[in-house]
């Protein structure tokens, strides 16, 4: 998910930087993640993502085996020589463990494409709108800023406008 907001940043700011050179030395920045993930539209994708009845089950089952494979490791300490043992079933549930949470990364990657998909076109005429109203000559990424004044920040904004066009 993180390459698909970073290439729409990357669009949107190719976009904006033709406006640059017309509009005003006013300088502003904006978290494109933070804008899409804060709108109502995201919310209700991972309210609904998260009650996926799969989603929810491999979510407790990574939760459960985090648990058991700590108390295993805490036994494995104590265990003489059924540690070996206990190692081998810990290093089972580690690995159960690591491919579900590859599994809900890949669920998460691809909500989050559909997201990007749904909200994405109207990312770039809400961040093109606000860099006109604004007259805004220069746009950051908020994470590429070594130090932005919070009056600089537009995410908000953004996400207020990307929340007033998806109704």
């Amino acid at each position: 998910m993180s390459k698909m907001i970073k290439m729409a940043f990357l669009s949107v700011a190719l976009m904006v930087s033709s406006l640059a050179y017309a509009a005003s030395d006013k300088v502003a920045v904006f978290d494109v993640q933070e804008a899409i993930l804060n709108t109502e539209a995201a919310k209700k994708e991972m309210k609904a993502f998260e009650a996926r009845s799969d989603i929810s089950k491999m979510i407790s089952d990574a939760e459960r085996l985090k648990k058991d494979i700590a108390a295993l490791r805490t036994e494995i300490g104590k265990a003489g020589s059924a540690a070996q043992e206990k190692q081998k079933t810990a290093e089972f549930k580690q690995a159960d463990f690591e491919l579900i949470v590859r599994k809900l990364n890949s669920e998460r990657q691809a909500a989050g494409r559909k997201l990007m998909e749904d909200i994405g076109p109207r990312l770039e005429t809400v961040v093109k709108a606000i860099v006109e109203a604004e007259g805004i000559g220069l746009l950051l990424d908020r994470k590429a800023a070594i130090h932005a004044d919070p009056s600089f920040d537009i995410t908000a904004k953004v996400t207020a406008k990307l929340n007033a066009s998806g109704k």
